[in-house]
């Protein structure tokens, strides 16, 4: 429970720097391939993009190995992956946007992401990657449109790749997470006698972070 504290205030002092420094930041890309496809989403999140092109990640796979908030639930992850490769969208956003993503993909204290930097055109640019990617996870049929309406509105994407990711098998059931891992890690070394207590702790911490993921305090005074 502490860890979900300090990342909502951190996400909140993140806001508060945005909205009281709008005009003094450098900026920097982003490589996006999941739900931030989505316009909708960027609007939702206020996230400013002065440049996006079509950009291909080298040596990554696309998987829905990110472990979401319900039972055998799961997000995009830009996974490792030699000769394989993963199309998106780079956007140019403000190094303050930027610091506000980390908290909307939970990097700082859930530790749900690791943040990895790599070069295009000379200059850095970031994306995100599972910190501990999980396999038989299914994403929601919502979550898989915002990829494949934004895939068909991109040459970049070969029409078997869109074709093969709208095959994905849909969560269709939201159904309350019933494993520990996050929240309460090493459930072994506890009392069997707590393991149902610590279970039922896990699943309200998730049920907490969705109720808070996209809400701010601040965020509605930031201007795009």
């Amino acid at each position: 429970m502490l860890r979900i504290i300090l990342w909502k205030l951190g996400f909140e002092w993140a806001m508060l720097l945005r909205i009281i420094r709008p005009c003094s930041d450098q900026r920097v890309y982003y490589f996006a391939f999941g739900a931030n496809l989505s316009p909708d989403i960027l609007r939702l999140r206020r996230i400013g993009v002065y440049e996006t092109f079509d950009y291909v990640l080298e040596n990554a796979v696309l998987n829905f190995s990110q472990r979401g908030f319900y039972k055998h639930h799961g997000f995009a992850s830009a996974d490792a992956s030699v000769g394989d490769c993963v199309y998106g969208k780079m956007y140019l956003i403000r190094q303050s946007d930027a610091k506000r993503m980390d908290y909307f993909e939970g990097v700082p204290f859930l530790k749900a992401h690791a943040k990895i930097v790599q070069q295009v055109q000379g200059k850095p640019f970031y994306f995100y990657r599972s910190q501990t990617p999980l396999n038989d996870l299914k994403p929601t049929q919502q979550y898989l449109n915002y990829l494949t309406h934004a895939y068909r509105n991109m040459d970049i994407v070969p029409s078997q790749y869109t074709e093969a990711l709208l095959a994905t098998k849909v969560l269709k059931t939201l159904e309350p997470q019933d494993q520990t891992g996050v929240f309460v890690r090493h459930l072994s070394r506890w009392p069997k006698a707590l393991h149902p207590l610590l279970k039922h702790y896990e699943k309200h911490c998730h049920q907490l972070v969705e109720a808070l993921w996209n809400r701010s305090l601040l965020g509605w005074m930031i201007r795009i």
